[in-house]
């Protein structure tokens, strides 16, 4: 049996309490493996020749501390997901288990390094290999490069970027804070001028890792608000850079040929606790096709992504690529007032 069988065999539904008990700490991700999930049995399995191995073997294998046995899948990570779907699972005589179980295993395998390209590509920045290649694993230097590239885009397009004196003071105190708990001084001795500049360094590199996350949704977002219908500009979009809590994240539906893909993600949404609840949110839903009206299962989608917020906007886009399959991205933040007054 190959992966993509055993992909086949299971239904998601069934194999979700086996991630849970498995492996504790993805209880808050169950989500994003349903959307890995749906994304392998999706894709067509290709062989690679220079891949990791032809087969998987599925093992008992100890824990590092020794303190008991746990399913293993070896070798899946790092390898292309197309073909780790093509690997056979050569299952060891020692193992019991069901393929609900054995598709826990390899699913938090094939997970490790992201749960979509997106994820893995940000992991190991492979879009910024031009920008930054030699510092682009130092991430003072790597943060502070990307925003301001963004923020010569937003600019551009007619926005604002505040300075840093006009963070608000809690959000100073905030990363101030973070700062002091990320640092490390070792047992060389320092002079507090040095102290001071490594304090620095840390701070700004939290600072525009921060400015990156929302500079970031503001880019991706700015050549949808040409399209008609659209109602929000770049200036009012730089709002966000007050906001005192902020996040943003893409996601994309994975639905069947001929199924609707903003169902997909209403009934993902429903199901699973994926965004954050906070004051207010943007979103940019982008379709296959373009349209000025929202169908209707966009509509129930929408409806779902503003329930219970204080303030929401929605930007309308179309990338005739996706086919039946529909994007989110969002920014989720707190405010006193609306972005659009």
């Amino acid at each position: 049996m190959t992966f993509k069988e055993l992909l086949n065999s299971v239904q998601f539904e069934d194999v979700a309490p086996h991630i849970v008990r498995m492996y504790p700490d993805m209880e808050n991700s169950i989500g994003w493996y349903k959307i890995h999930f749906d994304m392998l049995r999706l894709m067509n399995p290709i062989c690679h020749e220079d891949a990791n191995d032809k087969v998987c073997n599925i093992t008992m294998k100890d824990w590092e501390d020794g303190s008991e046995l746990h399913l293993d899948a070896y070798p899946m990570e790092g390898d292309l997901w197309e073909h780790s779907l093509t690997k056979e699972l050569i299952i060891a005589p020692e193992v019991k288990a069901s393929n609900e179980e054995l598709a826990a295993c390899c699913l938090w395998h094939t997970s490790f390094y992201g749960f979509v390209e997106e994820h893995v590509d940000d992991r190991f920045r492979v879009e910024d290999l031009v920008l930054n290649t030699l510092d682009r694993w130092n991430d003072s230097v790597y943060y502070k490069v990307r925003a301001m590239r963004n923020f010569s885009v937003i600019r551009k397009h007619g926005g604002v970027i505040p300075t840093m004196r006009q963070l608000s003071p809690t959000k100073e105190a905030e990363l101030i804070k973070l700062t002091k708990g990320s640092m490390w001084w070792g047992k060389t001795h320092m002079s507090r001028i040095k102290r001071k500049k490594l304090f620095r360094t840390e701070f700004m590199e939290h600072y525009y890792e921060r400015m990156v996350a929302i500079s970031d949704f503001i880019v991706h977002t700015i050549p949808a608000l040409n399209n008609a219908g659209n109602y929000m500009s770049v200036e009012q979009l730089c709002e966000l850079f007050y906001s005192e809590l902020f996040c943003s994240e893409v996601i994309m539906s994975y639905a069947p040929d001929g199924g609707s893909g903003a169902k997909y993600l209403y009934d993902l949404l429903s199901s699973y606790d994926m965004i954050p609840k906070i004051d207010g949110i943007v979103v940019r839903i982008v379709t296959g096709i373009e349209h000025e009206v929202l169908t209707e299962d966009e509509k129930c989608l929408c409806n779902l992504l503003a329930e219970g917020r204080k303030y929401s906007d929605l930007i309308l886009d179309n990338d005739t690529t996706l086919g039946n399959q529909v994007v989110i991205s969002y920014a989720a933040y707190n405010s006193k007032t609306p972005l659009v007054k």
